[in-house]
């Protein structure tokens, strides 16, 4: 007789993911039923499938052959409900990208994507950054960051302002010039350190100026004229057309941190995602 269809859902969720936390988000469940489900498929079975170490799990060596064959078992059974479903059924595939990153340069080229795709359905969901990536439920994850994954496009950045805080300050002929204006920092200040210490500028410790999560308030600031923030190409282009905001300098630097993308951890869908993958990667090198 089988054991519970639940809990080996369960437990190749968890087996998958490498976390019952992640494996009860996934299910819309407790990290308690997905503990209560394997408990009792092990009892079931008589044999433990996971080493438990506090909050941490790992695999035993049974309970790695049933996550390989399990894994097979329900790609395959995927496989046969999407047949059944039709050519018509579209496929939802998740995106986990920054809000401003799907803003400004996934959005304007969804239309594309849906020509050469139309069974695919996309989602896009904000990445968490706090995350382990095996806690991040999406198939394909776009993230920013050093070394994150392959690199989708690269960025360059270049210091903006606001014309009113320019007329404030004055001009501005060195970097250097900078640290003695009001800078706006995204998420931490390692950017506009790497900035300075690559053009030659000796960085203060610590580097002052308001430090701000998300890229849109920081953009925000910029243009209302409350600080000096680094602006990343071509992604602000329309506000430098618009006059909204203006480089300061013309030195061109090259950043360590660009958008990387990869397949996440928890995709049931490795041919829609790596799909999804290939045009963005196309879309990149326009």
């Amino acid at each position: 007789m089988l054991p519970s269809l639940n809990a080996l859902r369960a437990f190749d969720e968890a087996a998958r993911t490498g976390s019952f936390k992640a494996a009860a988000e996934a299910l819309n469940v407790s990290p308690t039923a997905i503990s209560h489900h394997i408990r009792g498929l092990e009892n079931d079975l008589g044999v433990p499938l996971f080493h438990r170490d506090g909050r941490h799990i790992r695999l035993t060596d049974k309970g790695r052959d049933l996550a390989a064959d399990l894994s097979q078992a329900f790609e395959r059974i995927t496989h046969a409900v999407d047949r059944i479903r039709g050519p018509h059924e579209t496929k939802a595939i998740r995106i986990a990208a920054g809000p401003f990153f799907a803003a400004r340069w996934l959005m304007p080229r969804l239309a594309t994507f849906w020509i050469d795709h139309p069974d695919i359905s996309l989602e896009v969901v904000p990445v968490p950054q706090r995350l382990q990536e095996q806690d991040i439920n999406a198939d394909v994850i776009i993230e920013w960051g050093e070394n994150t994954g392959e690199p989708l496009l690269t960025l360059t950045p270049v210091a903006i302002a606001s014309p009113d805080l320019i007329r404030r300050f004055g001009a501005t002929a060195h970097p250097a010039d900078l640290l003695q204006m009001p800078l706006i920092h995204q998420r931490d200040t390692s950017s506009w350190a790497d900035w300075f210490t690559t053009l030659g500028v000796a960085v203060p410790q610590p580097l002052r100026g308001a430090v701000f999560e998300d890229a849109n308030a920081v953009l925000r600031g910029a243009i209302d004229g409350q600080g000096v923030t680094l602006g990343w190409m071509p992604l602000i282009q329309s506000e430098l057309d618009s006059g909204a905001i203006v480089r300061l300098l013309q030195e061109t630097v090259t950043s360590r941190k660009q958008y990387h993308i990869r397949m996440g951890q928890q995709t049931r869908k490795p041919r829609d995602a790596g799909a999804v993958i290939a045009w963005l990667r196309a879309q990149g090198r326009i």
